[in-house]
């Protein structure tokens, strides 16, 4: 605000006003009925700005936002309300209310809850605020700085208030200092109005609420540091939902701003009985949601829809524990729950995650991870009770046997195009593991190799054995998927260096370079020789063998072949 002595300004046509005053209306302005029991509507719960509990509240409210006149009400905690101490009138800025808070020169009082702990005058009156006896230097401070909004001694800049010489002018005789853009309440900024009090000397003003000398006495003698006044429109301080006035909710709400805050008016009464003792409140844009355990924390837009499609605080997530909090990779939002978080992201939306997915995405790095945000929520049904969820990234599979694992990339295509984890390869028992040249990933069944020259293929039933127990380093990575209907059940697959081979009889075996070609001018396995029953091993001098059902092939360190047993 600037110096109150701009007020002078207004004091020809305040004779006309107190007229209208006295019926709480402001000349030529379409007005809501004044509230005259305001300590009643507190009690209630149906004030739209948190009291925060204070011993006394006192309400300063017009008719309208555009009106200077105000009702000033004096209420007392009394039991579970508040009892009305004393009733008055006065004015306000001469252009009335803003819409939440101000700015200098605008002539407008902020509408809100704010609370009074300091106060000054020409003499202490015997208050239990922290009291400033005005003298010839006490300035308050309206230039730029340090002292902006803030009692100081000195001479003062243009912008500074004189207190001694408003003091002697009557206007701040005795006044209360309304925590307006100033701690406790807020951190100051600058040019967002100064000097807001509750002082006397009725008159318009450029923010502050005046009324009489001994109204503005009463309430230092009797106000403790913390008390609260409430001041506003009716129809923006009032509403018909009630709540509890000494609630978290209520609490919560305040702490928000109120009507001007991002929730904007309530549309429901606090609702009680939730869910581990639990209570909710709506509002136009949204809830707050409290619990015993969780405490009061709002809940809306995506992230509250997300929470609905979970059931709420019905379901697996519980209740909210902490407020949406950003900083996310490219704008995202998160807020945690009982039972795990829901986190929005640009492009992917809101989306729970919880238990043991939500650790696994926590192991990786959550979204600046390769899984990047969540784009579905969790979904069961999955074989033998598992569950999975989706990211931008891939994908996390679970079940209560294998755990949580990753499913990404050119690997998880091939495990879907197996079924996924109703196919032969079950659910993963691992993440994606790094081998030389490439990753690989295990699964129930096997497991899927990927290399960048040979892409990705599955390795099941007898060849996972085999590659566990050294066929990765004999055969490198498979460049097909398995082929079955050899003779006797059995199947071979192709590898970079050779093949691995298997039937029931036999097991998987490996099958490579001259041996291969010594064994396919047997016919292979339909020959003479049948399935191999081992993989290559060293003999004498050098020699490389390999062992089959009905005979041996010898290859010499000079490269003769020899094959023992039945001759096709």
């Amino acid at each position: 605000m600037k110096p109150a002595l701009r007020a002078l300004q207004s004091l020809v046509g305040a004779a006309a006003l107190v007229a209208s005053s006295l019926l709480g209306l402001a000349p030529g302005a379409e007005a809501s009925a004044q509230v005259y029991n305001p300590c009643a509507r507190l009690s209630a719960g149906q004030v739209r700005f948190s009291a925060y509990g204070a011993n006394r509240v006192t309400f300063a409210t017009a008719t309208d936002r555009s009106s200077d006149v105000v009702a000033i009400t004096g209420c007392v905690r009394s039991g579970s309300g508040y009892a009305q101490e004393w009733q008055d009138w006065g004015y306000v800025g001469q252009k009335g209310f803003a819409a939440g808070g101000t700015w200098e020169d605008t002539w407008k009082s902020p509408s809100g809850s704010f609370s009074i702990t300091e106060a000054l005058g020409r003499r202490n009156p015997g208050t239990a605020l922290s009291y400033h006896t005005v003298k010839p230097d006490s300035r308050w401070g309206g230039e730029r700085g340090a002292t902006y909004n803030q009692y100081f001694e000195g001479t003062g800049g243009e912008s500074d208030e004189n207190l001694f010489s408003l003091m002697n002018q009557g206007y701040y005789e005795q006044a209360a200092v309304i925590n307006y853009n100033r701690l406790p309440d807020m951190p100051t900024v600058q040019g967002a109005s100064f000097a807001i009090f509750f002082h006397a000397g009725r008159v318009p003003s450029a923010g502050c609420v005046s009324t009489s000398l001994a109204t503005v006495t009463r309430l230092l003698q009797t106000d403790r540091p913390g008390d609260r006044i409430i001041m506003g429109a009716v129809d923006d301080v009032f509403t018909p939902y009630s709540s509890n006035p000494f609630g978290a909710i209520s609490a919560k709400y305040g702490s928000t701003g109120g009507t001007f805050g991002r929730l904007g008016a309530p549309t429901s009464n606090e609702v009680v009985g939730r869910r581990d003792g639990g209570a909710y409140q709506l509002f136009q844009n949204g809830a707050i949601n409290w619990s015993p355990q969780a405490g009061a924390h709002v809940s809306q837009g995506g992230i509250r829809s997300a929470w609905a499609r979970n059931g709420f605080e019905d379901g697996p997530l519980g209740y909210p524990t902490s407020e949406e909090t950003g900083g996310l990779p490219g704008g995202g939002v998160y807020q945690m729950y009982q039972g795990g978080a829901i986190v929005w992201g640009p492009g992917a939306g809101a989306h729970a995650t919880r238990g043991a997915i939500r650790s696994a995405y926590a192991a990786v790095g959550f979204e600046r991870g390769p899984l990047g945000y969540a784009v579905s929520d969790e979904a069961g049904g999955l074989r033998d009770g598992g569950a999975y969820q989706l990211f931008q990234g891939g994908a996390l599979y679970w079940s209560p046997g294998t755990g949580a694992h990753l499913s990404l990339g050119a690997i998880r295509s091939t495990w879907a195009s197996t079924g996924s984890e109703a196919g032969p390869l079950g659910y993963p028992t691992s993440d994606e593991l790094r081998i030389s040249g490439g990753v690989y990933q295990r699964y129930q069944g096997g497991a899927v190799y990927w290399s960048p020259s040979t892409g990705a293929h599955a390795v099941t039933g007898a060849f996972t054995a085999a590659m566990a127990g050294g066929g990765f380093s004999a055969v490198g990575f498979p460049t097909a998927e398995k082929v079955a209907g050899l003779v006797r059940g059995g199947a071979y697959q192709s590898f970079q260096k050779g093949l691995l081979v298997s039937s029931p009889a036999t097991g998987a075996h490996v099958s490579s370079g001259a041996l291969r070609a010594a064994w396919g001018s047997t016919d292979y396995e339909r020959g003479p020789l049948g399935y191999p029953i081992s993989d290559p091993y060293a003999g004498a001098g050098g020699a490389v063998l390999q062992d089959y059902e009905h005979g041996k092939i010898v290859i010499t360190s000079g490269g003769a072949v020899t094959i023992e047993g039945p001759q096709p």
